[in-house]
């Protein structure tokens, strides 16, 4: 009787777990991306007539007609220059109660900024015995985010299944990083990337629109404080060309980098200020609500 007992609570609460778990949304979309706080302002490149280069003979600054492009000695120490891009993204949403009005969230995107911004081209500099030659050499960059989040959801229309407009927060998990690369002469290319691990908040609001019990579609914003955790700054840390593993420096501190001169110039020491990463979202996306409740015909 007491194993009775125990199986029809057990089933009893089972029954209970799937009546409230058992419509899932599943989202898929793509928005536009727009950089906010330090991950925007100014461009990652700058232009100049003249450039100080220290030869074995002494200090001598060399000016020229056609100026030459460099990257900003601004980029990364205090800002990312980053422009608008676009965001690929996925989502899944589980109900805590009968009615949808409590939900789960769990997504995943990917923000790729720069998109619309074109390679630059310009002259740079090649030694020969310490006399300066202008050479061609193109530019290009690029910004991006990976962000996994876990958060939770109010849809008070919900239950109308036709229009719910929705409210959510997620943290989430972040890799964060850039990629600079530079082509000279003879297609002669070098790259530097730095990625690093961040936790940060969303806020995301939006408006689901039915068709059917089983598609619709989701048109929404979305905020992100990128790295609100685990801030840090490579302390003494060389940004180099041909380094694939450097840190996105954040937080105040100094580093060590050749990024900023013509080709084979020698290293310097630059600040890195604290810096807040955020971007904000328009998006549009798809909506599926896979049937997972099964009726049973009736017996005539």
């Amino acid at each position: 009787m007491k194993k009775l007992i125990l199986l029809s609570i057990f089933l009893f609460s089972a029954n209970i777990i799937f009546a409230q778990f058992d419509k899932p949304v599943f989202q898929l979309g793509f928005g536009i991306v727009e950089p906010f706080k330090d991950l925007k302002g100014g461009n990652y490149y700058n232009y100049s007539s003249s450039y100080h280069y220290r030869t074995p003979f002494g200090d001598t600054t060399y000016y020229f007609i056609q100026p030459l492009i460099m990257a900003d000695t601004n980029l990364f120490a205090t800002r990312y220059a980053a422009k608008t891009g676009m965001q690929i993204f996925g989502a899944a949403k589980i109900n805590f109660d009968k009615y949808s009005i409590t939900r789960g969230v769990a997504s995943v995107s990917y923000s790729f900024f720069n998109v619309f911004e074109p390679t630059k081209n310009g002259l740079d500099l090649a030694f020969v015995n310490y006399a300066p030659y202008q050479v061609p050499i193109s530019y290009n960059y690029s910004f991006y985010a990976l962000s996994f989040g876990l958060g939770f959801e109010v849809a008070p229309l919900s239950f109308t299944n036709v229009v719910s407009p929705f409210f959510n927060t997620n943290l989430t998990f972040n890799i964060l990083g850039a990629n600079l690369t530079r082509v000279g002469p003879y297609n002669d290319s070098t790259t530097f990337q730095m990625s690093d691990f961040r936790i940060g908040l969303n806020f995301n609001t939006g408006v689901e629109i039915n068709f059917n019990k089983q598609w619709g579609i989701v048109v929404g914003i979305k905020y992100d404080l990128g790295n609100l955790l685990l801030k840090n700054t490579e302390v003494g840390g060389f940004q180099e060309w041909g380094r694939t593993n450097a840190s996105i420096n954040d937080e105040e501190g100094t580093y060590i980098s050749n990024l900023y001169g013509a080709r084979g110039d020698s290293y310097k020491t630059y600040t890195a200020h604290k810096k807040d990463i955020d971007w904000g979202t328009i998006y549009l996306g798809v909506n599926f609500y896979p049937n997972f409740a099964q009726t049973t015909p009736k017996k005539k």
